[in-house]
């Protein structure tokens, strides 16, 4: 058992807590509202994005020096690696990942150079050799913007200078536009098993008005060819949440995804962030606001129904598999204890909790990797008790949550401390008692986000 630091295991204070805790307030805001739909109404509305407690930035003067001895530890933690490709050939509305729009082969070949570049620089680290990597993300921006040539060497790259597992999961992500037959080719000769393909709605009214070119017929043409390609796992993002988009329009989207031969379908919630094009869009009233709250949690539900009506697999809190080809690896893994080595402009890391980000600047990233420095801007220091708020997260993106596990392996007052929480949730539906555990109802899903977060606040209140 990891028992938290500074934490008294006394009984007497812990029940005093408890007590305490539960006294504060008669309306906590973790306290779910008890009603008939709590799918819709166990929470006020809104819409979390990325759970966790708050850490301390590291002083940017000290960045490398906290780097390099990070990299010269061995990994002990699961590894996955991110690989991030700055660029778009169009930019979507809602998407605060851009970097720089793509314009021609001499920039896939500088940035495939300058890729293979930073591989190296940690060739000799034990950070980046001594245990293996069991999955490689290669996101962006637009993985699928690079030339066919380049995307078969960066990929072969990683294969030469990462310790991959036997049985490594490699996703190159991307759109279907420009994703050509010489460019899947590219892909699996790299080594590329798995192709993650940003769908995110096929109904072409709903695409076209977030900047999305290609029409519905042409996405389903494309798929249709790489799923005959039969070389790696294709998967898609859905999104519900869009300007223009009805129960009725989801529904489609849904039921063509079943009816593709895919390996797997990840289902989200739209985030209107307010630095994105598409929130000046609304604002402005150049398009019209998505379907409301009420609506997204009817059709999250839907995308539920839908995958267990087909016979897919739940993998984790958005994602279904139709086969056993589909893993998830990366998806899941990064959002638990594991380590995640990063390269390439604006990809970020966690390395035995200390999250890094790398330099959003192509060119500021370019000249330090050619400068021999790993072009880190951005540094976190591990925040308090990182390890129980991510097995917290493990077990959430699970559909369940098992305070006596938890409690076994860090600290008993987690009983007492989730105590309350448990109760109210499942008195709320969000939350069904089986054995010492809990699983997480249709509406305990959907409000997944809001319940991790709440359980975060609370391990705070040990500190």
């Amino acid at each position: 058992m990891t028992v938290i630091s500074g934490v008294s295991s006394d009984k007497t204070k812990i029940v005093k807590f408890n007590k305490m805790m539960r006294k504060d307030s008669d309306s906590p805001s973790w306290k779910a509202n008890i009603s008939d739909n709590p799918l819709v109404d166990a929470f006020p509305e809104s819409i979390d994005i990325h759970p966790g407690l708050q850490s301390s930035p590291i002083a940017p003067a000290q960045v490398q020096s906290t780097l390099s001895d990070l990299t010269s530890r061995k990994r002990t933690r699961r590894t996955v690696a991110y690989i991030n490709v700055p660029y778009c050939e169009t930019r979507c509305l809602y998407c605060l990942f851009y970097i720089k729009p793509y314009r021609n082969k001499e920039e896939s070949k500088a940035y495939a150079d300058t890729l293979i570049k930073e591989l190296q620089l940690w060739a000799d680290k034990p950070i980046q050799q001594n245990e293996p990597v069991h999955a490689v993300y290669f996101g962006g921006g637009t993985p699928t913007a690079l030339e066919a040539a380049d995307i078969e060497r960066v990929i072969k790259a990683v294969r030469q200078y990462l310790p991959l597992a036997n049985d490594c999961e490699i996703t190159y992500e991307g759109r279907l536009s420009g994703f050509d037959a010489e460019k899947m080719e590219a892909a699996v000769q790299g080594g590329a098993n798995r192709f993650s393909l940003g769908v995110q709605t096929f109904d072409t009214k709903v695409r076209q008005a977030v900047g999305r070119r290609s029409p519905k017929e042409q996405l389903i043409a494309q798929l249709s060819r790489l799923t005959r390609f039969n070389q790696a796992a294709v998967v898609i993002d859905l999104i519900y949440g869009f300007p223009f988009q009805t129960m009725g329009t989801w529904k489609e989207d849904l039921a063509i995804s079943r009816e593709l031969n895919l390996d797997g379908v990840d289902c989200y919630q739209l985030r209107v962030f307010e630095r994105s094009p598409l929130f000046k869009y609304i604002a402005n009233g150049k398009l019209p606001a998505g379907p409301n709250h009420e609506l997204r949690a009817h059709m999250f539900a839907e995308a539920v129904q839908s995958m267990r009506e087909a016979g897919w697999n739940r993998l984790s809190i958005s994602h279904w598999a139709a086969n056993t080809r589909e893993r998830n690896f990366y998806n899941y893994y990064a959002k638990t204890r594991s380590d995640c080595l990063a390269y390439g402009p604006g990809a970020g890391g966690n390395i035995d909790g200390y999250a890094y980000m790398m330099d959003r600047t192509p060119d500021t990233w370019k000249k330090a990797v050619e400068e021999g420095i790993k072009p880190v801007s951005m540094m976190l220091e591990p925040a308090p008790h990182w390890q129980l708020c991510r097995a917290v997260a493990e077990q959430l993106e699970l559909n369940f949550l098992d305070p006596s596990r938890l409690a076994a392996e860090f600290t008993p007052q987690l009983l007492y401390v989730f105590e309350p929480l448990v109760e109210n949730w499942t008195q709320a539906g969000l939350l069904s008692p089986i054995g010492s555990r809990y699983e997480l109802t249709v509406a305990g899903q959907f409000w997944q986000g809001r319940m991790n977060q709440h359980l975060l606040n609370q391990i705070k209140s040990l500190l």
